[in-house]
């Protein structure tokens, strides 16, 4: 017999990839309504134009905020970890900084929002601590306390 935990891990996984997977089908059903809207307006200025010839750029996930994950600049959200954390007078967490972040830029607080960007910040304070900048000074549980090193 399987341990609750076990299972209760293994059923918020579930939950968790099947709300990615509903969250990417209505990004490409919009995308879709945007392409149908731009291949009409291209009809407009030339109806003789085959858009059947006209091909697909490539698309990397850097280049693109795909799925609307991308919130940062490319190393800037080292650079506002490490802001955060210079004048904090006490460890903080992810989430702390999160909060403190998604304020300043007056950000809309959607619990999709907030878990993407602690999502990011979470692996910035991992590859910062691996550079030798910030140091992980207390765990509680799941929650881990940063300060810079």
């Amino acid at each position: 017999m399987a341990e609750s935990h076990v299972v209760s891990g293994l059923v918020a996984k579930h939950s968790e990839l099947a709300g990615i997977i509903q969250f990417h089908r209505a990004e490409i059903e919009r995308v879709a309504a945007d392409l149908k809207h731009l291949d009409a307006t291209i009809k407009l200025f030339s109806p003789e134009i085959d858009l059947r010839r006209l091909g697909a750029k490539r698309v990397t996930s850097s280049s693109a905020s795909v799925g609307g994950f991308k919130h940062f600049k490319n190393k800037e959200s080292h650079t506002l970890v490490l802001d955060k954390l210079r004048v904090a007078t006490e460890p903080l967490t992810a989430a702390m900084i999160c909060t403190a972040i998604m304020a300043d830029r007056g950000m809309d607080d959607t619990k999709e929002l907030r878990i993407s960007i602690q999502r990011t910040l979470t692996g910035t304070l991992r590859r910062l601590e691996k550079r030798g900048l910030v140091k992980e000074v207390d765990r509680s549980g799941l929650t881990v306390f940063w300060q810079i090193a």
